[in-house]
């Protein structure tokens, strides 16, 4: 990724020492910072405190004229939040050393847990399709708004559990207090978020064709953070790795959930 970064990087300083007007593209680099909010959509598990994203990334501002334009590139968003699991509700998963099973994986030789607590932190590769409205400069500055959407690739996520082991593999047997760090569960995070979201910002031509920019912004997730919850059909459990015991079945279920984001970006323009 150093070596991507560093090329994009020169091909923004060409792009920047050929823009002459505001109908020229900008290319810069970014950093963003913010909180998640996830929305439970389940009694099974309420949201513990904020969550924080943190980006880097590359921007590219194309003007249709000095006034409109379109805004993406290319972002990659470390994420994290936290879940409460109901103790009324009590839900459990199999193991084997730091992969979660799913339910069609083969149980033999795993050991039975019962969660009380995640973490859950996440890799996101992220292209913002941005419309980009901005003003006339007045003096060094120019302000501006957009709208549009942001659309990411799970790139990978890991996940902090605390609960307890179950001696004997038996539900209502004796717990064992057990915390399990870096654990991965293929399974239960869905592939695609799509958010769409407003924002506003200023840009400051310091010198040149070089500006620096920070931005404030709201992006609402109208796609499930979870698997379980965008799968449709009879086997749609296969994948799923959470449990609940009723009746002495078990009723695989989902950690479902929406997420909301304010993000604030900061970045140079070329």
């Amino acid at each position: 990724m150093k070596n991507f970064l560093c090329s994009f990087l020169a091909l923004s300083l060409t792009v920047g020492a050929f823009a002459q007007d505001d109908t020229k593209v900008q290319a810069g680099i970014t950093y963003q910072t913010g909180m998640n909010f996830n929305k439970p959509g389940t009694k099974l598990i309420s949201r513990d405190g904020v969550g924080a994203s943190n980006s880097i990334g590359l921007v590219l501002n194309f003007p249709f004229t000095a006034n409109i334009g379109l805004s993406t590139g290319l972002e990659f968003d470390f994420d994290s939040w936290k879940y409460d699991v109901s103790a009324s509700s009590p839900v459990y998963y199999r193991y084997i050393d730091t992969k979660i099973l799913k339910k069609q994986d083969s149980q033999t030789g795993s050991t039975l847990y019962h969660l009380t607590d995640r973490k859950q932190k996440a890799i996101y590769g992220t292209i913002p399709t941005m419309l980009l409205f901005r003003t006339n400069p007045i003096g060094d500055f120019r302000y501006y708004g957009k709208f549009g959407a942001r659309t990411s690739f799970l790139l990978g996520n890991t996940i902090f559990d605390k609960g307890f082991n179950l001696t004997g593999d038996t539900i209502g047997g004796t717990e064992v207090a057990q915390t399990n760090n870096e654990m991965k569960a293929k399974g239960d995070m869905f592939f695609l978020r799509s958010t769409i979201g407003i924002a506003g910002g200023a840009e400051w031509n310091f010198t040149g064709n070089t500006s620096i920019y920070a931005e404030i912004g709201f992006h609402y997730g109208f796609t499930p953070v979870h698997y379980g919850e965008a799968v449709t059909g009879d086997d749609k459990e296969r994948d799923m790795t959470l449990f609940q015991m009723n009746n002495g079945t078990a009723d695989y279920t989902t950690l479902a959930a929406k997420q909301k984001q304010v993000l604030l970006k900061v970045g140079i323009l070329f």
